[in-house]
């Protein structure tokens, strides 16, 4: 059961970011995934009408929008 991946809400995946250093709000996290936006992370699971994601899945896609401070100051 251990390579079972664990499976997050919105709510639980912006705590596991913010545990692992990514400053994301609650309301930006929201914003970001709502269907008019669609710039979330990738959505694993549906339970019910509530979109589940995976730490790796989510920690990938916080990754790739964090920029270099030499891409910054540019």
């Amino acid at each position: 059961m251990d390579d079972q991946p664990k499976f997050l809400t919105r709510s639980q995946l912006g705590e596991f970011l913010r545990g692992c250093g990514y400053p994301i709000g609650e309301s930006t996290l929201d914003k970001l995934c709502s269907p008019a936006r669609g710039e979330g992370p990738p959505i694993a699971k549906w339970w019910g009408r509530r979109p589940l994601y995976t730490e790796s899945d989510g920690l990938a896609w916080a990754q790739s929008r964090a920029r270099d401070a030499q891409s910054v100051a540019a």
